[in-house]
């Protein structure tokens, strides 16, 4: 029974991010085909952050408060490959494609985190280890970027067909996953609130937030730079699916990482490789030093995500822990495209892609000098590592 679990699981996982490599990755390109500009490109790329900013934590508050949470998961994965269609039938017309986009992304925001409260809750039961599931997420990401890159690039229509049988293809394996209870159902509410009295969380979340939000550009916008500096749509799923293989070491021997250097240093060296990343873009962006930067891609994204989702686990109350999962989304994947998509997209087309990623080059090693204060100086950081639980004290309202 553990052994299918685990394969179920797994499969889920590599869906949900072939999702994400054959959409995200490629819809700029798309947009770009379409003769879309850069700046309602930015608009329409970000526009699910903006509704993931409203809709996420009420996406929590109905995982925590349904009988279960994978209810709601079924719900978000079935109507995301069906509300995909949206976009192409929309056409090029501006306000329908908002609209379109706006629908399709108020499912498909909610399905990372509540996967990741439903199997961050069955790993510390010993049903699924996550860090293993995870890495599956990325196998799949990865074998995705490789062919979408090669179809794509022939036919950037078929990126909708191919979105919405992944996503049904997760809506019929989520049947196999094992029910996880909403802790709230039918009992007393917890608010909202409870989460932000972690001051530990809080400071994550300022620092998350900016060095989300620069690769918020660069998710909106690397895709069509990298085309217009020369690199072919083949090298560039190459270079996606380089950056899938490059957070394997990272996911795997993650809780080893975790453990011996806590997130301060953890968070602190990913800061630094933000920073190197940035400036390969803006000074010396070539076949090999795209590819470079994705392999550097492994030391990002994940670990930021792979903090806050453990951090969360651990230290949130078990009334909000899917509540907490989507507020890392919504700071991860919402705010910070909402400024990194849309302000990138002004910023971009008035001052040009390099100087975008000069700016982001700025803004990563300023961040990581701030936090890097912070967390030295500052008691409410200092040395948190997993076993450094900051006690708080739960209200309750009806």
């Amino acid at each position: 029974m553990q052994n299918k679990n685990v394969v179920i699981l797994a499969l889920f996982y590599a869906f949900i991010f072939m999702s994400t490599g054959s959409f995200s990755s490629y819809i700029g390109v798309y947009f770009t085909e379409a003769g879309i500009g850069h700046t309602e490109i930015g608009v329409l790329t970000s526009i699910g952050a903006v509704v993931g900013l409203v809709a996420q934590p009420l996406w929590g508050l109905a995982g925590d408060r349904s009988r279960t949470k994978n209810r709601i998961l079924m719900v978000c994965t079935s109507l995301s490959g069906l509300s995909v269609w949206l976009v192409p039938w929309a056409g090029t017309l501006f306000l329908p494609l908002l609209l379109a986009m706006a629908l399709f992304s108020l499912f498909q925001i909610a399905i990372n985190p509540l996967s990741d409260a439903i199997t961050l809750e069955l790993s510390s039961r010993g049903v699924v280890r996550f860090s293993t599931i995870r890495t599956f997420g990325s196998v799949g990401y990865a074998v995705i970027s490789i062919f979408a890159g090669w179809l794509f690039a022939r036919h950037i229509d078929s990126i909708f067909l191919v979105t919405s049988m992944i996503m049904l293809g997760c809506f019929a394996l989520s049947f196999g996953i094992p029910q996880v209870e909403g802790h709230q159902s039918g009992k007393k509410k917890v608010r909202i609130t409870e989460i932000f009295k972690n001051r530990r969380l809080v400071v994550l979340y300022v620092y998350t937030l900016v060095m989300s939000t620069t690769l918020g550009f660069i998710w909106a916008f690397q895709a069509i730079y990298s085309k217009e500096q020369g690199i072919s749509m083949e090298v560039i799923g190459i270079g996606l699916a380089i950056g899938s293989f490059a957070q394997f070491p990272f996911m795997i021997f993650f809780q080893r990482f975790y453990d011996r250097f806590g997130i301060r240093n953890i968070l602190l060296f990913s800061g630094l490789i933000h920073t190197l990343r940035w400036g390969l873009y803006a000074f010396s962006l070539t076949p090999f030093t795209y590819l470079l930067s994705w392999v550097m891609h492994g030391g990002t994204y994940i670990l930021f995500y792979m903090c806050l989702a453990e951090y969360v686990n651990k230290h949130v109350v078990k009334e909000l822990k899917a509540t907490g999962q989507m507020l890392n989304s919504v700071i991860q994947l919402s705010v910070s495209k909402i400024i990194g998509g849309m302000l990138g997209g002004f910023y971009a087309a008035k001052f040009g892609f390099h100087s975008a990623f000069v700016l982001l080059m700025v803004i990563a090693g300023v961040a990581t000098i701030g936090f890097y204060a912070v967390s030295r100086f500052l008691p409410v950081y200092a040395n948190v590592t997993r076993s450094s639980v900051e006690p708080h004290t739960v209200q309750q309202t009806r």
